[in-house]
């Protein structure tokens, strides 16, 4: 599969792609490091990032994985009544277990991720919630099997050449590697990892001020470092593509053949337009996440690129209106509006 060639934006410049590229390989890097490693001064890093956070271009945030729980990720599709979709996605955005949330079909549908930690707040939300809201037409509910891309192993780059793989070496010399050790979260857990799902970035001191139960810096350092080498603590970077010069953004679903299932898989995740993709269960065999500069390179990615794999049967291309929530931000801050009723 070919990659199409990366537009530039106007709104951000080669050293706001870099910034964010490092922080896609290493979120929690210091900016000392980062400005080291790109050849500026770590108060310009800081400077630029504030920037396109501010900007909600570019975010850190953490995520708590529910395979460390022993449960799955699941994709969820609803049908809605088009006077309510907009509602129902900005009641999800604001459950910390929805990862993503997208408005489809020009409003009529509404996609997200859940990532319960338990079984009963999954069928809370799938067998109680959304089937008693009238506004809620249908519910196809997909079981992630595989992550062909999205993880911070395989994950999509803002440029494939901006950093060398010495700096990408250099800046994940500050991450915790994983080492799959089993850890268990606490309740004295839930404030620092609350402040963490905002702001990914966050201070020790901020955690220490949030935490408020009289640990350290040092010692709330050696928490977030025991959860994230657990694989229970991840952390990811939310981009707004159309700040990006990709304005033009679908949600996929593939039928593909099980033979060629892993093939067509890997060659979505070395694709520089699909920001996710994973193997579910259901009738599409794979989903995507993709983002273009144009109409035409959308086009041409599902007529010549889809078409030129082996395996793949059918594809259902549905536009993104609006992106309410992204990796575990709000694309748009969400009104309080309560859940629909009847």
């Amino acid at each position: 599969m070919t990659a199409m060639s990366s537009d530039k934006s106007t709104i951000v410049d080669d050293l706001d792609l870099r910034i964010t590229h490092s922080l896609q390989v290493s979120p929690r890097a210091p900016f000392a490091l980062i400005g080291t490693v790109l050849g500026v001064s770590e108060q310009t890093v800081a400077r630029r990032y504030r920037r396109l956070r501010d900007a909600r271009a570019v975010r850190v945030v953490g995520l708590v994985d529910p395979s460390a729980f022993g449960q799955q990720n699941w994709s969820l599709r609803l049908a809605c009544r088009p006077d309510a979709s907009e509602q129902i996605a900005r009641a999800l955005a604001r459950r910390d277990d929805v990862h993503w949330v997208a408005l489809l079909s020009g409003g009529t549908e509404v996609v997200c991720v859940l990532r319960a930690r338990s079984a009963q707040e999954r069928d809370h939300l799938l067998l109680r919630q959304l089937p008693r809201t009238a506004q809620i037409d249908s519910i196809t509910a997909y079981g992630v099997l595989h992550v062909f891309r999205g993880g911070m192993i395989r994950d999509w780059r803002v440029g494939g050449s901006l950093l060398t793989a010495e700096q990408e070496a250099r800046l994940l010399e500050s991450a915790t590697a994983r080492d799959n050790r089993p850890a268990s979260l606490t309740p004295a857990d839930e404030p620092m990892l609350q402040e963490l799902l905002r702001n990914g970035r966050a201070t020790y001191a901020a955690l220490r001020a949030t935490a408020n139960d009289g640990r350290s810096d040092a010692q709330l350092r050696r928490r977030v470092e025991e959860l994230t080498a657990a694989g229970v603590l991840t952390f990811d970077v939310d981009v707004d593509d159309a700040q990006f010069g990709r304005p033009v953004r679908a949600y996929m679903s593939l039928t593909v053949t099980p033979a060629q299932l892993q093939a067509v898989g890997d060659a979505l995740s070395e694709h520089d337009a699909v920001r996710y993709a994973a193997a579910v269960t259901g009738p599409a065999s794979v989903v995507a996440n993709t983002a273009f500069s144009s109409v035409d390179d959308l086009y041409r990615f599902v007529a010549e690129d889809l078409g030129k794999l082996d395996g793949v049967a059918q594809v259902q291309v549905l536009p993104i209106s609006k992106a309410i929530k992204q990796g575990g931000a709000c694309a748009t801050e969400p009104d309080q509006t309560a859940w629909p009723t009847r």
